[in-house]
């Protein structure tokens, strides 16, 4: 059976719940170090459950939703760039950003098998449009 509200996915609830922690992480961090860098991360950080929720808006037409999760999936592998730079500057500390990294790992993966599940069931094979 499929969702019938976007907070039903598990791939949405992830993301939300990293959006709001990432929020926290950048908060600890010394804003004035470069205030663009903090911006960048808070950005990529909400689109994923942005794009997730938009997608889902678009369920009923399977190769729209499936464009938004591609968007959702390029976010999450956005933030962990973000979260390496913070890291390699000395802003996070290593643990935790390999934590956050893994996590935002396992979400994009998560998203791929549901962009695989999605296209099974609507027999989309071709790449195209989607």
């Amino acid at each position: 059976m499929f969702a019938k509200t976007v907070e039903e996915l598990e791939i949405y609830r992830i993301a939300l719940q990293l959006a709001k922690e990432v929020d926290g992480l950048v908060k600890q961090i010394s804003y004035h170090w470069n205030i663009e860098e903090c911006r960048q991360i808070l950005r990529s950080s909400s689109s994923s459950p942005s794009n997730i929720q938009e997608g889902f808006s678009h369920r009923f037409y399977a190769k729209q939703f499936i464009r938004y999760l591609y968007i959702a999936m390029g976010s999450s592998d956005e933030c962990q760039g973000h979260l390496e730079k913070l890291r390699n500057n000395g802003h996070l500390e290593d643990n935790v950003a390999k934590e956050y990294m893994t996590r935002y790992k396992t979400l994009s993966i998560k998203i791929v098998k549901f962009i695989s599940h999605l296209r099974k069931r609507n027999h989309i094979y071709s790449q195209k449009g989607a």
